[in-house]
């Protein structure tokens, strides 16, 4: 097996090779990786977008993980963000963001599934590098056969023996969330991953929710970051929330889907390997 550095030019041309050759052949990709079997080669790529440390950190907590038994978690009931928009556009000169810090990784911790030296390494890693190595418990390969005619004669997904854990930290994460939005009543606007959005009509009410956040979060060995956006602007769309606002001069903006249904694999792709913000 030959192996080399994965660019999706280069893994073009090899698909288009074996099209001109009119030769069967088995494709399997996942986030980091890609393979192409057939009687012309047995070729294995990588790509070069990770840092070992990276492998490293995702190699620790999966052997922690494995010690301890989750119970299976169902996918479709997972929860990756609320709203408590009514219909019809919003505007707020400034909101607040609370967002909790190293979320799965916290929660990994604080629920005994990864031990303190493996937290430690994990927590020192860059924010992105972090999404990763946890991300990578819920990594899969798609299984691809290919026909002497370029169609697909077989599509499979293989999931992770670890997907349970990043599930789970997805499940308690949504819960710590909904159990802040209820403190926060009418204040709360919505949820995004771990991220907590609301407002308030002065300061001192901003100041006394931001306290009931705190002392949960701390209660639960949480710790979190804040900050104000200002210029809040919410255009209700057909299927989404588009959500604009300036943090720290800069513009921002995303979309939130009203279906989540539709769009939960689209997060759990972005959570490994990018940031949600």
């Amino acid at each position: 097996m030959k192996k080399a550095i994965l660019t999706q030019e280069v893994l073009n041309q090899y698909i288009d090779l074996h099209k001109s050759l009119k030769m069967p052949y088995k494709l399997t990709l996942s986030t980091y990786t890609a393979r192409i079997i057939s009687n012309y080669c047995d070729i294995y790529f990588m790509k070069a977008e990770q840092p070992v440390r990276v492998f490293a950190a995702y190699n620790k907590v999966k052997l922690d993980c494995k010690k301890v038994p989750v119970a299976q978690i169902k996918t479709s009931t997972l929860q990756y963000y609320s709203t408590a928009f009514q219909h019809g556009d919003f505007y707020a000169d400034e909101i607040y963001n609370i967002d909790i810090k190293s979320a799965y990784a916290s929660i990994l911790y604080n629920d005994k599934l990864i031990s303190k030296k493996t937290y430690d390494y994990l927590i020192k890693l860059p924010k992105m590098e972090r999404l990763a190595s946890v991300g990578m418990l819920a990594s899969k390969k798609h299984h691809y056969e290919i026909d002497e005619k370029g169609e697909v004669t077989l599509d499979r997904i293989e999931r992770s023996e670890t997907s349970d854990y990043f599930f789970y930290c997805v499940k308690r994460t949504s819960e710590i969330i909904n159990h802040v939005s209820k403190h926060l009543g009418e204040a709360f606007l919505f949820s995004w991953v771990d991220g907590i959005y609301f407002y308030q009509n002065n300061e001192k009410a901003s100041i006394s929710a931001m306290k009931i956040i705190t002392d949960y979060l701390n209660e639960n060995n949480l710790k979190a970051s804040y900050d104000k956006l200002t210029e809040f602007e919410v255009k209700d769309k057909k299927e989404y929330y588009h959500c604009r606002f300036l943090k720290e001069g800069k513009l921002k903006y995303f979309n939130i889907p009203k279906i989540e249904s539709e769009t939960k694999n689209a997060i759990i792709n972005h959570l490994l390997t990018k940031s949600y913000n």
